[in-house]
C-alpha cells in the first residue's frame, strides 16, 4: 500500500493520541495560566491555592478516567459499527466529513449541556463545575468524573453511527480542549475585538456569562467551541463589557473555601441541595 501524508497523519494521531490530549490539556493549561498573569479581566487578594489544586486533580483524574473508557468500551461499540455508516455510504470528502462531524458534535454538546441543567440528577452532577466561584483556566476542568462519562456514553454511538474517521473525531476533541481553555481564561480581551470574535468563536466573556450566580444568566451561553446554537436557539445572553468582570461568579450555595476540597467536590451531586430563593429560569 502506498505511503502517504494523510496515512502517515492519521497512524501519529491513532498512536499518539493519548499524549497529544494530555499535552493539550495540561500544557495549555500552563500557556493560558502564564497569559492570564498578564491580562487578567478580574483579579482577586484571595488565595486561589486550594482552588487550583482541586481543579487540576479532577483534571487529572478524568484525564485517565476518559483513557480508561476507550480502552474498555470504544473496542466493545465499534463491533457493533454499521457496515456502511453515513459518512462512508455519502461518500464525503474530507473537508466536507470534518464539517459534518464538527456540526453534529457541537449541536450534540449543546443539547447535553442544556440536559446538564434541566434534568435535576444531572445538575447535581454539572454543578461541582459551576460551584468555582472563580474562573480561570483551571476551572475548564473542573468536571465530576460522571460528567465526562455520561458525554462520552452519549456521544460515542453517534460518532460510530457516522463512521466518523479517527483523526477528525481526535482533531474535534483537541479543538474543543483548546478551546475550552481560552474561553474559561481569565483573559481581557478588547471589546471591539471580542464583539467580532463572538460571532464565531466562544470567547471568554461569553462564557464568564454562563458561570454567573444569577440562574437567568447561567442557563444561557451553553455552546462549547462555535455560539451559532447559542443564537440560534436564542439562549445567548449579555452585559454591558465593564460589568462582567463584576459579577458575582459560582452558585449561591458552597461559596465556602472548604467546598473547594477535592473530596467535598466529589460528593457535592449527593449533598447538593438547590437554592430556592432563585428559582432556575427556563
Amino acid at each position: 500500500m502506498e505511503i502517504t501524508s494523510a496515512n502517515l497523519s492519521h497512524s501519529f494521531f491513532e498512536a499518539h493520541y493519548i499524549e497529544l490530549q494530555f499535552s493539550a490539556i495540561f500544557g495549555g493549561m500552563v500557556i493560558l495560566f502564564l497569559i492570564e498573569g498578564f491580562i487578567s479581566r478580574k483579579t482577586t487578594e484571595a488565595s486561589q491555592t486550594s482552588r487550583w489544586l482541586s481543579n487540576i486533580g479532577l483534571a487529572f483524574f478524568n484525564h485517565f478516567l476518559i483513557i480508561f473508557y476507550a480502552i474498555l468500551v470504544i473496542g466493545v461499540i465499534s463491533k457493533l459499527q454499521p457496515d456502511s455508516p453515513l459518512l462512508k455510504h455519502f461518500q464525503f470528502s474530507d473537508i466536507s466529513a470534518f464539517i459534518i462531524v464538527f456540526l453534529i458534535m457541537e449541536f450534540t454538546n449543546y443539547w447535553i449541556h442544556r440536559a446538564f441543567h434541566r434534568v435535576p440528577i444531572l445538575w447535581r452532577i454539572h454543578a461541582v463545575h459551576h460551584s468555582d466561584t472563580e474562573i480561570d483556566v483551571t476551572t475548564s476542568h473542573r468536571h465530576h468524573p460522571f460528567e465526562p462519562m455520561i458525554t462520552a456514553l452519549l456521544t460515542t454511538p453517534i460518532v460510530f453511527a457516522l463512521g466518523a474517521p479517527f483523526i477528525i473525531v481526535a482533531t474535534h476533541n483537541l479543538l474543543q480542549t483548546a478551546l475550552s481553555l481560552i474561553s474559561h481564561g481569565n483573559i481581557s480581551i478588547p471589546q471591539k475585538l471580542d464583539n467580532i470574535l463572538r460571532l464565531f468563536i466562544i470567547t471568554p466573556d461569553f462564557h464568564r456569562m454562563h458561570h454567573s450566580s444569577n440562574k437567568k444568566y447561567t442557563d444561557s451561553n451553553y455552546s462549547a467551541i462555535v455560539p451559532w446554537f447559542d443564537y440560534l436557539f436564542r439562549t445567548s445572553s449579555r452585559l454591558p463589557y465593564d460589568k462582567i468582570p463584576k459579577m458575582e461568579l459560582g452558585l449561591k450555595t458552597f461559596r465556602k473555601p472548604a467546598d473547594n476540597r477535592l473530596d467535598k467536590l466529589l460528593i457535592t451531586p449527593f449533598i447538593y441541595k438547590p437554592d430556592t430563593s432563585n428559582k432556575k429560569s427556563a
